[in-house]
């Protein structure tokens, strides 16, 4: 199944304080479906002056925005909410694409009222803003769900972190020998780790979360990533090399799906 996603960023607010990185990856963690989705990002837009833009200019093109440059008309303010605005309605009233969800990235107050026309056309509203501004009343009374932008990339402790070695240690030769790895598989075995703690840390540890999910949202974030380049070779292993460090507990439903569970020990 996909879901449309509609990402705008009011850079004439949050040039200086946002990572495009985290933040799409932020956007598809955030999701709480179990049922594996894809997620598609068809409209990214940026919007501000030319000091705004160039802050952002490397990310923004590297991940294919559209960026309309609104230069100030009088005093501090410029056009961008209502450039944001109009092509936000445009994708509304066109629905081509159809937009599941629109994802507005700013502090200004003003695209509550675009934000108020989607949600009562049934469309769903996200809002990624700085910290302290998350409950102003006139953005939780206009949104779905409300994303804090966090200057730092989240990181798993140190001490939980997985070690590839272990994985190796166990690959052992017809003589005995231990197998060791090329720097290409060392690279691939630290990317799955990665992955997976990055979603790990993202997830309700009082949950139990399906591994074919987590393995979804891995596969979203990175769409390079595929377990079976890597020692692990499934991702029934890797999970299990976590469980032993104390990560999580794992069982099988109904179904015969792994599970994990009491993440607490991720945090």
């Amino acid at each position: 199944m996909r879901k449309f996603i509609a990402v705008y960023v009011d850079l004439e607010n949050v040039a200086g304080i946002v990572d495009l990185d985290s933040m799409l990856q932020d956007i598809i963690l955030e999701e709480n479906q179990e049922a594996p989705e894809e997620y598609i990002f068809a409209v990214k837009f940026a919007c501000g002056n030319s000091q705004s833009i160039s802050k952002l200019r490397g990310q923004l093109t590297n991940h294919n925005f559209e960026i309309r440059e609104a230069p100030h008309v009088t005093g501090k303010k410029n056009r961008a909410d209502l450039i944001i605005s109009l092509d936000a309605f445009e994708k509304l009233y066109l629905d081509k694409p159809a937009i599941d969800r629109f994802v507005f990235v700013t502090r200004d107050s003003d695209f509550s009222v675009i934000m108020d026309i989607l949600r009562k056309y049934g469309k769903e509203v996200w809002l990624i803003t700085k910290e302290g501004d998350e409950q102003r009343p006139i953005f939780t009374n206009s949104t779905d769900n409300i994303i804090v932008l966090s200057p730092k990339k989240k990181s798993a402790p140190p001490k939980k972190k997985p070690v590839s070695q272990s994985t190796s240690d166990k690959q052992e030769g017809n003589h005995g020998k231990k197998s060791r790895k090329t720097p290409d598989e060392e690279t691939r075995d630290t990317v799955a780790e990665e992955l997976f703690i990055k979603v790990l840390i993202s997830l309700d540890p009082s949950e139990e979360h399906l591994l074919n999910a987590i393995a979804n949202k891995m596969r979203q974030l990175n769409k390079s990533f595929k377990i079976k380049n890597t020692s692990y070779k499934r991702m029934t292993t890797l999970a299990k090399e976590f469980e032993k460090k104390g990560w999580f507990k794992t069982k099988k439903n109904a179904d015969g799906h792994l599970l994990l569970s009491d993440l607490e020990a991720s945090r």
